[in-house]
């Protein structure tokens, strides 16, 4: 493989790198109206429950939740980490996890729904 070759992995690495060591606390908040994304690490909020309660994902991926019922309803890191704020029906919630560990968390609102995010690295 010749320079040109290598150049655009290179690029990709350092720009890895780059994200990672400007991660601050690890973690980047965005909350939309609309629907959800369709990812492997989507999580549904329907019939006051978290779809699925339990997800497993790598370090420096993002976790969408989608707000299917017509309750409002938040996600909230038990420990204060993310907070969505109300979400109403259709709006979603997305989390990039940039460190390893166990991420539990809850509706305010409705405080018997919880669910656990476990980080690997």
């Amino acid at each position: 493989m010749g320079v040109s070759g290598r150049y655009p992995i290179v690029i990709a690495i350092a720009l890895v790198l780059f994200i990672t060591a400007c991660g601050g606390s690890g973690s980047e908040t965005t909350t939309t109206a609309g629907g959800g994304t369709g990812s492997a690490n989507s999580i549904t909020i329907d019939d006051f429950a978290y779809a699925p309660s339990e997800l497993t994902v790598s370090v420096g991926s993002t976790v969408s939740w989608t707000n299917e019922q017509s309750a409002s309803h938040t996600v909230t890191a038990d420990d204060g980490e993310f907070d969505s704020g109300t979400l109403a029906q259709g709006d979603e919630f997305s989390e990039t996890f940039g460190t390893a560990g166990t991420f539990a968390y809850h509706c305010t609102i409705h405080p018997s729904m919880t669910a656990t995010i476990t980080v690997e690295g």
